[in-house]
């Protein structure tokens, strides 16, 4: 529906950016901090490692002055699992408790709200070596044991909270359950294994949270893909109908709902797939429902039927970084109505309003947008900055549709754009930047690190002064 009057963004909207500590933090063997699944993974030698990243860790204070001068209202960033509990669980290490304390404090003294991923992929590999991981019951005490004292720690300044960040990635991507990469489609129903525990963790850390943090806000960040129907043929729309159910809302019924929903259900039940469900584990989902909903969203996919075959038999799954097509449900296909980044991610502003509108009407949560922003290759030039209007016009058109969907009175608490800083792509490098601010270093060459302000920056301060009014 196009309305014929976009309201004004309201009071106290959270106009913010993100980050993720492995991606931007470095230090990753200083202070006494263990090894995460990010450390150990192998890793292409042409693209550089977590280990210096933006350096972020040392130069907290100079980021967090050019977070104030942007006049960012919120900063979301994630508390590295092993930087607090080395081994992932046991002895604390107290470097990196006044690590963040320091970090949140420089926060609260800017006027920035500080919002707190708990889990952003870094799963301590310690557990991982100690009894598998998520993979393991016992990975639930020791998530929830961390999530609490993280809540008592910081809970009198950071009032938002994030449980785990895009858990269908971890399921879906075996390095980061401390798995190889090798034979994945056997892999996946260890993988919903392990997403059952997840669940479980997740809704003993809401109540926590609830009994620990005064006026807290807690809640999962998905990685919400709109798709839609590639034609009209009745056999399009009902793949597109099952991608919806088992890559989008399946992980959310769960969080939300505290139930495997029918589709899903059957889904996972054919395919010899379904966990064990312990007693109390959907009771416990259903009475501790988060205050929010947080979303991840960059791009949209087009999806066709995908029939068996005498080929491709039930359980076929095939994958690029995520699942990319499945016997007898769907494929992904191009869309021909959109263009994309170097990266073949199909670039979609109305299916962020479409994204938004979908999740308002399931869930009926406020929405807070933790991860939207447009990757590209740069270079400084020698003179004058980086003119990033393909940046500027991503943003704009995205926000826009914030505003959309807004007006037919779907809640959102804020935006973050991804990201603040350059930093390093989990899968791309150095080489794909984001930052509203440049960090001067390359794969391998770390130069001098210093940061130096894109046009986009200069953009973004003047939307966030004027509170959207121009978009």
């Amino acid at each position: 529906m196009q309305t014929r009057k976009i309201n004004d963004f309201p009071e106290g909207f959270l106009w913010g950016a993100s980050s993720a500590a492995f991606q931007c933090e470095g230090a990753a063997h200083e202070d006494g901090k263990g090894l995460s699944v990010m450390d150990v993974r192998k890793i292409d030698p042409s693209i550089c490692n977590f280990d210096v990243a933006s350096d972020h860790y040392h130069r907290y204070k100079e980021d967090i002055a050019l977070m104030k001068e942007m006049g960012l209202k919120a900063y979301r960033f994630s508390i590295a699992w092993t930087r607090i509990f080395p081994n992932g669980n046991g002895e604390v290490n107290q470097k990196g408790v006044d690590f963040y304390n320091d970090l949140i404090n420089e926060l609260i003294r800017a006027d920035i709200v500080p919002i707190v991923t708990i889990y952003h992929f870094e799963y301590p590999q310690s557990l991982i070596e100690q009894y598998g991981g998520w993979l393991d019951r016992r990975s639930i005490d020791d998530y929830v044991n961390y999530a609490e004292f993280l809540f008592k720690t910081y809970g009198d300044r950071v009032k938002y909270w994030l449980t785990i960040n895009e858990q269908d990635h971890v399921v879906h991507m075996p390095f980061r359950l401390g798995l190889s990469n090798d034979d994945r489609q056997e892999k996946e129903k260890l993988g919903y294994l392990a997403n059952h525990n997840m669940c479980v963790a997740a809704a003993k850390a809401i109540k926590k949270c609830h009994e620990i943090v005064k006026d807290g806000k807690i809640g999962p960040a998905t990685c919400f893909t709109m798709m839609y129907p590639t034609t009209n043929d009745p056999s399009d729309m009902l793949a597109w109908m099952d991608a919806m159910e088992i890559r989008n809302y399946y992980l959310l019924d769960l969080n939300c709902k505290g139930e495997y929903n029918p589709v899903f259900r059957r889904y996972l039940e054919d395919r010899n797939m379904m966990p064990e469900i312990h007693e109390g584990d959907m009771e416990l989902m259903k009475e501790n429902r988060p205050d929010l909903l947080a979303f991840n969203y960059y791009y949209s996919e087009s999806v066709s039927k995908f029939p068996l075959d005498d080929e491709h038999k039930i359980g076929d799954i095939e994958f690029k970084l995520l699942p990319s097509r499945e016997a007898g449900i769907y494929q992904v296909v191009k869309n021909e109505n959109l263009k994309a980044t170097l990266w073949g991610w199909e670039i979609d502003d109305i299916g962020l309003q479409c994204s938004a509108r979908l999740l308002w009407e399931r869930y009926h949560l406020p929405l807070l947008i933790t991860e939207n922003g447009f990757g590209n290759k740069e270079e400084w030039p020698e003179d004058g900055i980086i003119e990033d209007e393909d940046r500027i016009d991503y943003l704009k058109r995205h926000i826009h549709n914030v505003k959309e969907a807004m007006n037919l009175g779907v809640e959102f608490i804020g935006f973050c754009a991804w990201s603040f800083m350059d930093l390093i792509s989990g899968h791309s490098g150095f080489s794909k930047r984001y930052g509203f601010v440049y960090v001067n270093r390359d794969e391998h060459d770390l130069k001098d690190l210093a940061r130096r302000k894109k046009r986009s920056f200069y953009w973004y301060k003047e939307t966030i002064a004027n509170n959207g009014k121009d978009i």
